[in-house]
């Protein structure tokens, strides 16, 4: 039995790490959050006391992550994937980031004989907690059978995208596309409301003409929400998708685009993001 290791217990990955506690036997994680651990060794993991702890203990290691900046700690920081690594150990990157991210940690986990691929996962909490992902991969045809194994226990969908960074590529391609639909979804929804229409004719034309997908539908909910309404914790998780669109389009800017007008296109949409979730106070990043 392959030996799991999870390291990020957010929102995301403490989902992630329970679904995998419930399904396998031996599970080492690893948080800067104390108390995010404790809640993972109730449901039967092991704590590990640094991410080179988790490594030594591990053949399969998930790492969910929000920023480069943290895969870099996680791997090259004090305590770090380096000081724990193995031959044969596989990692891999769950987190939204740049293609050159995961190759240049696929390159330094290489000089420890082990191996990274990146895994990006599409689908909230809800599908976390029952393996019921989306997974997109680089590299999925080289990758180790444990490994594989371990994307079915998250995913009932696994995408392969091409070589090692597609994944990461085709995770920052589905999220342009998804916060393009929802700035659209709101620019029509205010155009119809401006001009005293019922924006549920709006969306009840768009989907009969197959251009409504069920996340932007669940998205339009909140625009028929009343802007006093957005207080409190609601409003925080507002301001927490505001951060995460903006990182997310931030990257969709830094890969480069070929064709003239993309970069503008999708500066305008990060910008828009605040007005989008109905957060107006937060200034654009």
């Amino acid at each position: 039995m392959a030996r799991y290791g999870y390291i990020g217990l957010g929102d995301m990955g403490s989902a992630m790490a329970e679904n995998l506690i419930r399904n396998s036997e031996a599970v080492t994680v690893y948080d800067i959050n104390p108390k995010a651990v404790e809640v993972a060794v109730a449901l039967g993991a092991k704590a590990a006391v640094n991410p080179a702890d988790v490594a030594s203990q591990s053949d399969v290691i998930s790492i969910c992550v929000p920023a480069a900046e943290h895969i870099t700690q996680v791997f090259e920081g004090e305590g770090g994937l380096h000081e724990g690594a193995h031959e044969n150990l596989t990692i891999l990157i769950h987190s939204t980031v740049l293609p050159d991210t995961v190759i240049e940690a696929r390159s330094l986990a290489a000089e420890w004989g082990s191996e990274v691929f990146d895994a990006c996962v599409a689908g909230g909490a809800v599908q976390a907690r029952t393996g019921s992902q989306t997974v997109l991969v680089g590299g999925l045809e080289e990758m180790p059978v444990d490994a594989v194994a371990l994307l079915n226990i998250y995913a009932d969908e696994i995408i392969t995208a091409g070589p090692v960074g597609s994944g990461a590529a085709l995770k920052i391609a589905v999220n342009v596309m998804t916060y393009a639909q929802f700035a659209a979804a709101t620019t029509s929804h205010d155009l119809m409301t401006s001009t005293g229409g019922d924006p549920q004719a709006l969306f009840k034309a768009w989907k009969h003409m197959g251009q409504l997908g069920t996340i932007t539908e669940q998205f339009s909910l909140l625009l028929d929400i009343p802007s006093e309404h957005f207080t409190g914790e609601f409003k925080e998780k507002m301001l927490t998708q505001v951060g995460i669109s903006q990182k997310d389009l931030s990257l969709a800017m830094d890969i480069g685009w070929p064709r003239d007008g993309m970069q503008e296109f999708l500066q305008a949409i990060h910008d828009a993001m605040p007005n989008v979730y109905n957060a107006y106070n937060v200034e654009t990043q």
